[in-house]
């Protein structure tokens, strides 16, 4: 079992050895086949581990966590900034998102910076962008959004061929995390380590940052909180708020301190930044199995009559990640509710993003090579000759996929078994038909 204190930077969730039963369920529900069970306890291969959390939903005993960060900093000396997705409003029905952003000040954050302001301008660069191409070129269609990073994980791990697919515009989070930390910088004259970003979660994904995506521009957000892990007191410090008989003003000292419109909110659920763009040739994929079929689909060839495509990996949109405290159908009343009470309006000048567009400040420093890297150390890929291997012991396996060796299904034990990770007395149908051991380990020695 693998301990916390020796897990890659990129652990996007933790398991708990004793409340595992070994039930098998997050293996078959794993993406990336990261997890096994051995010695009838869940064993998480990190490195693969793209942060979906989808072996925390369907976890029946907690066993699996996301891996946050603490909060024990914000009692500290350096300035602690809220990085806030429009997701949280969704979370408190009939708040008023100003009122969310001073709690969060009321719980000891120093800042709390609204993302809408971020997806307003990655809007107008992903407009440009698309107009542009379509005379350049540069990009293949359709484009794949950056917004999800699950998505962009998934397409390293398992569609690699798309990655010259993948919009090159910096995530809205990237943009905001970058911005903030330079504009605070001067604000208070210190330096980076002074200050700690933390973003706001509704998913297990944003934690763990490798050095050089915060080097590159992409992130430089130092932890990530889940929403579940603040919702309490969150929920504490507004009701605090609602029975004060003073009247709560934002505080806000800087624009993107407030929320003032409910254009932020919409992205939250599927669809919202598709629409948002306001183009035609656009769809909105959400749920992990529809966006893997979709990718698929993608790498087949199909859909290049269309620009652009929204992919998020949680149904319903982000409302719906692994992380949030209130049901995702609540939370899309909410924010829709919402979104109409602060209307949709816009904040933004053409003319200035053009003029940051072509200095370059939306594109990262940083090159499809790069990113490949960045979703953590892959396995060595087979050889040719260690694939046909693989084909023979699957079929002197000839199992059902049930996985009661350990392994999500039967491909994967024979991979596992080439790797020496697994041993064919493990499958229970080798064991039944008496299969020894010898004949498979003589298929890997030839």
């Amino acid at each position: 079992m693998t301990d916390d204190s020796t897990l890659p930077a990129h652990s996007f969730v933790h398991l708990e050895p004793d409340l595992c039963t070994g039930c098998a369920h997050c293996i078959k529900r794993c993406p990336t086949r990261a997890i096994r069970v051995k010695n009838n306890k869940a064993v998480i291969k990190h490195a693969k581990c793209i942060g979906c959390g989808e072996c925390i939903r369907i976890c029946e005993t907690g066993a699996i966590t996301a891996s946050t960060s603490e909060l024990d900093s914000l009692n500290s000396d350096r300035i602690t900034i809220a990085l806030v997705s429009p997701v949280l409003y969704a979370q408190f029905p009939g708040v008023l998102p100003k009122d969310i952003l001073l709690g969060l000040k009321n719980m000891g954050f120093t800042h709390a910076v609204d993302m809408s302001y971020y997806f307003e301008m990655f809007q107008w660069a992903t407009a440009e962008y698309i107009s542009r191409n379509r005379k350049t070129g540069e990009s293949p269609w359709p484009l794949i959004s950056p917004v999800c990073p699950v998505v962009l994980r998934l397409i390293v791990c398992r569609f690699p061929s798309l990655l010259p697919h993948v919009h090159p515009i910096m995530r809205p989070v990237a943009l905001m995390a970058r911005d903030v930390m330079s504009l605070f910088k001067h604000h208070y004259g210190i330096s980076d380590d002074k200050i700690l970003l933390y973003y706001i979660n509704p998913c297990p994904s944003k934690k763990g940052v490798p050095k050089k995506e915060l080097d590159q521009g992409r992130l430089h957000s130092t932890g990530a909180l889940g929403i579940n892990d603040i919702y309490g007191e969150l929920f504490r410090q507004i009701k605090n708020i609602e029975k004060s008989d003073k009247i709560p003003f934002a505080q806000a000292g800087y624009e993107y301190e407030q929320c003032t419109s409910g254009g932020g909110l919409l992205w939250s659920l599927s669809g919202g930044e598709a629409e948002a763009t306001g183009l035609d040739k656009i769809l909105a994929v959400a749920g992990l199995n529809e966006t893997i079929t979709y990718l698929e689909k993608i790498e087949m060839g199909l859909f290049k009559d269309i620009e652009y495509i929204e992919f998020r990996t949680c149904r319903e949109g982000c409302i719906g990640g692994a992380l949030n405290a209130i049901d995702k159908y609540m939370a899309k009343s909410a924010a829709l509710k919402m979104a109409k009470t602060l209307g949709v309006g816009t904040r933004l000048n053409r003319e200035r993003v053009l003029r940051l567009y072509d200095s370059n400040w939306f594109f990262p420093k940083i090159s499809p090579q790069d990113l490949k890297r960045l979703g953590g150390r892959q396995e060595k890929p087979f050889s040719f000759e260690e694939l046909e291997k693989i084909e023979k012991i699957v079929g002197i396996i000839d199992g059902k996929d049930c996985g009661a060796c350990g392994s999500p299904d039967c491909r994967t034990f024979a991979e596992d078994i080439l790797r020496g990770e697994a041993f064919p007395h493990e499958c229970v149908y080798l064991a039944i038909r008496g299969t020894r051991d010898e004949e498979i380990l003589r298929i890997i020695k030839s």
